[in-house]
Formats: structure tokens, sequence, C-alpha cells
């Protein structure tokens, strides 16, 4: 990633923290007449700040402030926004994108919520609802319990080797707790024995597994499912089918469960375009597989 590029990715998730929810707050802009030639504001090395950053940001202070804005305010703002664009640039200088844990996360989760809010301006029709909740009924039916097998692989060096060996086993009939005992990891919270609600499966196994358990009839065997950590193969001992429940009664339950796939297909699709244009090499004894990402 070059310097510019993480500029402005630092740049977005500092400034969006004080500007979001400003734009268009005002139906007419009382500060256009402030703005510099080609929207540009004042210039900070390679970056720049423009008009519209100043703008927002007056437009901000306008709102709590008794008296009409002056031009010292506007001043002392565009300082402010030349002070956070310098201490950004020297952020990136000294390594912080590169070694600061916090702005990593902040520039990660500032880049999550855009593409999740871009997924977010599709929202679901009637019709989307209910195929969703013929396509799975089990999944919104009341009070089915669940028996339970986990058979876990961590993530790590040897793991989509391991995992292949526990899909060829399975599918050559190998019994699900010796391919367990073989090749199983332990689990962080291991599922008691015996039925177990969906509520409870969740907070198991995570919701992407429990959503392919509540599909899944009485001996049936997953495939590989991706869970906190790793990877997941389970087994259906037994099952109490949950009864029926119609769809105006679990309506908000299956637009949430809408929204929740959509914004995971959302955000698995921007990361697959990300690898596609980038340039990833390994290093010997080390591989990756982003189809097994949580």
């Amino acid at each position: 990633m070059s310097d510019k590029s993480r500029m402005r990715i630092a740049g977005a998730a500092v400034v969006a923290g004080l500007l979001l929810g400003l734009w268009g707050a005002l139906a007419e802009n009382p500060f256009a007449q402030w703005g510099g030639g080609d929207g540009i504001a004042a210039s900070v090395n390679d970056a720049v700040v423009t008009s519209d950053d100043l703008t927002l940001a007056v437009e901000a202070v306008a709102a709590d402030k008794r008296n009409e804005m002056t031009q010292a305010d506007r001043e002392r703002i565009l300082a402010r926004l030349i002070d956070e664009e310098l201490l950004i640039q020297r952020g990136i200088e000294v390594g912080l994108v590169d070694s600061d844990s916090t702005v990593r996360k902040a520039i990660v989760n500032a880049m999550i919520i855009t593409v999740l809010g871009d997924a977010a301006a599709r929202e679901p029709t009637e019709a989307d609802l209910e195929t969703l909740y013929s396509e799975s009924p089990a999944l919104f039916s009341g009070r089915g319990r669940y028996h339970a097998e986990q058979l876990f692989v961590r993530k790590g060096e040897q793991s989509a080797a391991t995992i292949a060996a526990i899909t060829s086993g399975l599918a050559a009939g190998e019994d699900f707790a010796a391919l367990r005992a073989k090749h199983g990891d332990a689990v962080n919270l291991p599922m008691p024995r015996g039925m177990l609600p969906q509520t409870k499966l969740r907070e198991y196994t995570g919701p992407t597994a429990a959503a392919a358990i509540a599909q899944m009839q009485a001996g049936d065997v997953s495939g590989p499912v991706v869970v906190p950590g790793g990877v997941s193969f389970f087994r259906v001992v037994a099952l109490e089918p949950g009864t029926p429940r119609p769809f105006a009664d679990v309506e908000p339950l299956v637009e949430a469960e809408f929204m929740r796939r959509r914004d995971d297909d959302a955000l698995r699709q921007y990361l697959d375009w990300l690898w596609s244009r980038a340039e990833i090499d390994f290093a010997d004894g080390y591989t990756a597989n982003p189809e097994l990402r949580p």
C-alpha cells in the first residue's frame, strides 16, 4: 500500500468520527462562499484539506454556537483540520499504521463500516424475507433442540491438510469419533452433551454453525464450517424438531437473519476483490485460505 493510499484511509478513519452524520444537515449552505479554488482549502505536503472538509467542520461548530460564525472561527477550524492532517502524516511517517494495533483496528473498522454501509442500501423486500423463511424453516421454528458433536480444527499452518484428511475420511465412511480423536483440536468452549436449543448452540458454535446444524437431520455430518478460531465439522446425534411458527410471528427474526447474511456476503465479496488485486507471496511453510475466514 502506498503512503498516499494509507494517508487517505487513515485520514478517513480519524476525520469521519468528527464529521459523520453532518453531510446534508443544512438544506442551504451558508458557508459556500468560503470555498477555495478547485475545491481546495489548503494543501498539506502531498495531501489536501478540501473546501467540503472545511464546510462540514464549520457546520458542526456552528450547530453548537449561538453567535454568528466569523472569519476568525473559520481560520481556527481550518487550523485544526491541518493539525489533524499533520498528525496523521506523522503517524504514518513513524510507522503507526504498520505497528500500532489501535490505529490498524480503527482503519479496519472504518473500512468495514464503509463496506457495510453500501450493502445496507439494499433493503430486503417481502419476497426476499418469505424466500429465506421458506428455505430455512428449522431456523425459525420454536423450541427445536439438538444433540450435536463437534470436530474442531484450529487455524494454523497445517489446518488445510487436516481439513482435507477429515473430509476424505468422512467420504470414505470413517467413524466421526475416530476422526475427532485423530485430528481434532481442543475447543475453548466445548458443547455439553445432550439436547441444546438453538439459542444455546449459537453461544457455543457461533451463528453460522448453529444455522447449519438447524438444517441437518439426525445422523447427518456437516462439511467444514468456519467458526471462531478455525473450522469445525458437526454430527447431529439426535434432534427434537421445533414447532413451525407463522411467518408473521417471526418476520423480525427473518429480517435480522437476512441482513446478517447480506452484510456477511458483502464483506466477503469485498475482501475477495482485495485479494484478487493484491500481490501476496507466502514464505516457505506458510499458506492461507481466504475461504476459511470466519
